[in-house]
């Protein structure tokens, strides 16, 4: 028996922090685990609500119970070309994986759908998916308008439902929506997850400077290789974090005191 690693909330002088904790899982240490199928096939059971950020150093899943609101959105961030939108898909994939459609459901935004079509590319997996467009289309706002309008309901006292998984695959782009939308979506961003909408966003590293008003919403960071210092504390606020030296698949997530690397594993069975 092993051990596989979550993020769960606890309470630190009186203020909410991620801190790891720790739960059974039948992990073999001579097994090479490198696809997220496998992953989390060696790591059942799970805790409900479930996700997969990658593969421990010492080979342990690396997963998030999105159980309390202090998680808060989650931001994933690094320079270009380092597995920004491959964190994300992962985290897509192993929802997929580990829940049922009426636990999880999916919306998508992002700059490029096709990325995107091999993850709901059998009937099963559409099940999830209740919707995905460009932050670009006529239809975006719409998309946006309908995670606020669910999670309004549920704060006025409506029936959870589902897990929402909103993912914002490019939040650079995000001044290419509406002024009113833009307002929408920063709440959801600040108080999605307390109706169970999770956000979940990917940026560049190098645009950091310039989305402040965006990242500084962000309760989670995930933060993958950034060349500039200056680009890696205003992406992981007060807690200082060497990301120049991580290789391209290598990401790190501050857990409440310290910062615990992972790597990706591809994804497939």
């Amino acid at each position: 028996m092993t051990i596989s690693q979550s993020l769960v909330t606890t309470s630190l002088q009186g203020q909410k922090v991620l801190r790891p904790n720790l739960f059974p899982a039948r992990t073999s240490r001579n097994t090479q685990v490198v696809t997220t199928g496998q992953l989390i096939r060696n790591a059942l059971p799970v805790p409900d609500g479930s996700i997969l950020l990658g593969l421990c150093p010492d080979r342990l899943p690396f997963l998030i119970e999105l159980t309390e609101p202090a998680i808060g959105a989650i931001l994933v961030a690094s320079d270009e070309g380092q597995g920004k939108t491959h964190q994300l898909q992962i985290i897509v994939d192993s929802a997929l994986r580990m829940n049922a459609p009426k636990d999880f459901q999916v919306f998508i935004l992002t700059s490029n759908p096709d990325e995107w079509n091999s993850t709901f590319h059998s009937n099963q997996s559409r099940k999830y998916l209740q919707g995905m467009t460009s932050w670009y289309a006529a239809d975006a706002p719409a998309l946006i308008d309908t995670a606020l309008q669910l999670a309004e309901s549920r704060r006025q006292g409506d029936l959870m439902g589902a897990r929402i998984l909103f993912i914002l695959d490019d939040l650079e782009r995000v001044n290419e929506l509406p002024y009113e939308t833009q307002i929408n979506l920063h709440w959801l961003l600040e108080y999605g997850p307390q109706s169970n909408v999770w956000m979940i966003a990917a940026v560049k590293a190098g645009l950091a400077g310039s989305l402040r008003y965006w990242i500084d919403v962000f309760r989670t960071r995930i933060i993958g290789r950034v060349l500039s210092q200056e680009n890696a504390s205003i992406l992981a606020t007060k807690k200082e974090v060497l990301a120049d030296c991580l290789s391209p698949g290598e990401f790190k997530v501050w857990t409440g005191h310290d910062w615990r690397s992972y790597r990706l594993p591809v994804i497939g069975d």
